[in-house]
């Protein structure tokens, strides 16, 4: 049976799949940096916009989970994507990108929309409905909002908020009927973004997404604490480059004159202290003898 009658035979969704794997190939081919997020609640426009302004450098795959690991697994001139699939989320959307990761990440966290708030679903912050004019006409949210303490009145023909007035404090659960009422009135209160779980870059070093969240300011001031740990270390191991040359001159001098004072070593560096030194502990003397006399 040649191959293409066995292609035939396939089943749609098998060759689906297939062509799924064979795509996440290509782009792990072709991209430095693969990434994982979760889309969560994420709104298939929401999606859309990050699709149309990541383009052409970074691309969007919402995939099945199972497939990945099959796809991983043909392409072994890829390190890291072993510790990334440790890293699968729930939701799985795939980004592919010719930016390094840290650059990415922080591009995609300003990238937000907001969605309507779920009932039964904990609010993060207040949720206000503002004061102003609204396209409702009166009726039994009329009433529903009046009911919650809303203040309003009736503004040709429509219902008007008098003033802001918080329906959900931060930390509650948001009942039914006032999430309807926010869908109704239009109020998205919960931002959403993609959630990253980690990325892989071209070296096959494997981010987190601690250290993708760090600043530049952040990194730059890590950066400063190990450059000094690491000068520290050399000094101490006595290691000469032009960044500890003269601190292990200086450590050395230090302790030939602090040796040479112990062992009373008189030298036009260490006469002066050797003096006070003897000074000292001739007025200790003293003033022992002082207590016996």
């Amino acid at each position: 049976m040649s191959s293409t009658q066995v292609a035939r035979r396939k089943s749609p969704a098998r060759q689906r799949k297939e062509r799924m794997v064979q795509r996440i190939i290509e782009n792990l081919k072709e991209y430095p940096t693969v990434m994982f997020a979760d889309f969560g609640r994420s709104p298939a426009d929401y999606l859309q916009r990050l699709r149309k302004e990541l383009a052409p450098g970074t691309k969007l795959m919402v995939v099945k989970k199972r497939l990945v690991p099959i796809a991983f697994s043909k392409v072994d001139f890829r390190k890291g994507l072993n510790t990334l699939l440790e890293h699968t989320p729930q939701r799985l959307m795939m980004i592919f990108s010719k930016e390094n990761p840290w650059k990415l990440y922080h591009k995609l966290r300003n990238m937000t929309t907001y969605v309507d708030i779920l009932p039964g679903e904990v609010a993060k912050d207040d949720i206000v409905i503002p004061a102003g004019p609204t396209d409702l006409a009166p009726g039994p949210i009329l009433t529903d909002l009046r009911a919650l303490g809303v203040p309003t009145k009736i503004i040709g023909g429509k219902i008007s908020i008098s003033e802001d007035h918080v329906i959900v404090k931060k930390g509650e659960r948001v009942q039914s009927q006032i999430a309807e009422i926010l869908r109704a009135l239009g109020i998205k209160p919960v931002e959403v973004r993609l959630e990253i779980t980690g990325a892989v870059d071209s070296e096959g070093i494997f981010w987190s997404p601690e250290v993708l969240a760090k600043t530049q300011e952040e990194i730059l001031e890590e950066l400063k604490k190990a450059a000094s740990a690491g000068i520290s270390l050399a000094v101490e191991q006595g290691i000469v480059t032009d960044k500890t040359a003269e601190l292990i001159m200086r450590r050395a001098v230090q302790r030939a004159l602090t040796l040479a004072t112990e062992v009373g070593w008189v030298t036009p560096e260490t006469a002066n202290i050797i003096i006070q030194k003897a000074v000292a502990r001739a007025r200790a003397l003293e003033r022992a003898l002082g207590l016996f006399s």
